[in-house]
């Protein structure tokens, strides 16, 4: 008899867990508390589809390339799916810096390539997929309740052997992926089932979104001017191209900077937008949403190793509910999907291992995807300082560096550091990798004495407070 495995959540990792574990033979129930399934079209799931639980559904999202790249070696039939349903191929060297004194194209470009679509859409294909694999069952309207707990695999930690739903209802497993994302009660889970408590830390970086969507009136997307976030004054500016002639606009200023809660009317957004030159020609598509607002937006990191001992076996947390950052950066989806196949080949090679396969992925998991979530846990609290400064009158701390935002600026004037950006922008190397690479910081050196890298024009804070009033 196949293996059973419990995944909670039947959000895009959740599912994509679902799949892989499938594929290698598992029969996989996947739970998820709301109750409406996936509609068939990009429209329908636009349009209809409600996801209660998930504030972020119809934020701002992309994909980067290394969410395509794991699309193609791992599961190219959503990939397929994805484009089926209006996803949309898209290079970012189509979109970089006219400054650049040569903008031609390069051995090795194509590995920015990736496909991309607007959050329902990209939930809806995978969701068909895994509704079409064999040995994936999805209970809508099913969530998590209680983790059942069996004989220990190790003395003295609770070993999961299932899971209690909200009906009810025990269902056995050998393995409980928890896929519930930001909002994940895990480690309340395993302080109730007598475990010692996982390591955790959280903060708020205090930012807040406010995104809206447009459809292209002609069917072209509008020409980059800038890049994709751009930081212009106290607020961050985002241009993201998506599903279906569509693309998603988005302002992002500190959460508790007062004057800019008004973004939440249509208008006063739309006033503040049309203030940036680089972005502005973006509001000539047709609205297909109001702004949509979400804040309260924790970075937070999670450890079921603690001191070299695991507090519970029998459970993984997988995507944002292991770790989540501030999604502008938009690498949640790309990381979430490494991270389900790091799931994956930890329970390949820890066969019947509760305790191995716990520690393999703990490990695994700290050397390749900790880094990324430490890079952009230290831009988050390095970008609230400088708007804190800004919106408190103050000259900005220069002396902490920030390779992402080094590797921006120079990317205006130098096509090897703007590809450095982009394998950065991409989740492909770590921004602090692309500047050990050989030369590179001679180049920004020289790109900085030749002249200061200036940022986008744009107005000032005051201005934008003017306007938004």
């Amino acid at each position: 008899m196949a293996e059973r495995a419990v995944v909670a959540g039947a959000g895009p990792i959740g599912l994509a867990t679902a799949i892989l574990l499938a594929e290698d033979g598992y029969e996989v129930i996947v739970l998820e508390k709301d109750r409406d399934g996936a509609p068939a079209s990009a429209e329908e799931a636009w349009r209809n589809w409600r996801r209660h639980g998930v504030p972020q559904f119809r934020g701002a999202h992309y994909m980067h390339a290394r969410f395509r790249q794991l699309l193609d070696a791992e599961l190219p039939a959503v990939r397929d799916r994805i484009e089926e349903l209006g996803g949309r191929w898209f290079n970012p060297i189509s979109a970089l810096p006219r400054s650049l004194p040569d903008r031609s194209a390069r051995d090795g470009d194509e590995r920015f390539w990736t496909i991309t679509a607007r959050r329902p859409v990209l939930e809806a294909a995978l969701a068909q997929v895994a509704e079409d694999t064999v040995r994936v069952k999805i209970l809508r309207g099913v969530g998590l309740e209680q983790l059942v707990i069996g004989p220990s695999a190790q003395a003295g930690t609770p070993h999961v052997t299932g899971v209690r739903t909200t009906h009810g209802d025990e269902l056995k497993a050998e393995l409980v992926v928890d896929a519930m994302g930001r909002r994940s009660k895990l480690a309340e889970w395993v302080a109730a089932a007598g475990g010692r408590p996982p390591y955790e830390e959280a903060s708020d970086a205090g930012f807040a979104y406010y995104s809206r969507h447009y459809r292209s009136r002609d069917g072209q997307l509008p020409e980059f001017r800038g890049p994709f976030a751009a930081d212009i004054a106290t607020l961050r500016v985002l241009t993201l191209p998506a599903d279906n002639d569509t693309w998603t606009l988005a302002l992002v200023p500190m959460a508790g900077d007062t004057p800019f809660k008004a973004l939440r009317d249509n208008h006063a957004w739309e006033r503040v937008f049309a203030a940036f030159p680089h972005a502005a020609h973006w509001l000539d598509g047709e609205p297909v949403s109001d702004v949509i607002p979400m804040a309260g937006v924790l970075d937070r990191y999670r450890r079921l190793v603690v001191e070299g001992h695991a507090v519970v076996t029998g459970v993984l947390p997988v995507g944002d509910s292991w770790a989540c950052t501030n999604p502008t950066a938009g690498r949640g989806m790309s990381l979430g999907l490494a991270h389900a196949v790091v799931l994956r080949d930890a329970l390949r090679s820890c066969p019947g291992d509760p305790v191995g396969l716990i520690e393999t992925f703990d490990r695994v998991t700290e050397q390749t995807l900790t880094p990324w979530y430490r890079d952009q846990f230290h831009r988050d609290q390095q970008r609230a300082a400088r708007c804190r400064a800004v919106i408190e009158g103050r000259e900005p701390d220069q002396s902490v560096e920030d390779p992402g935002l080094r590797l921006m600026l120079g990317a205006v004037a130098d096509a090897e550091v703007a590809r450095g950006y982009l394998d950065a922008l991409a989740c492909l190397v770590l921004p602090t990798e692309v500047l050990d690479r050989p030369g590179m910081r001679d180049r920004l050196a020289t790109i900085a004495a030749q002249t200061r890298p200036a940022g986008l024009p744009g107005p000032t804070r005051q201005q934008l407070v003017d306007i938004v009033r």
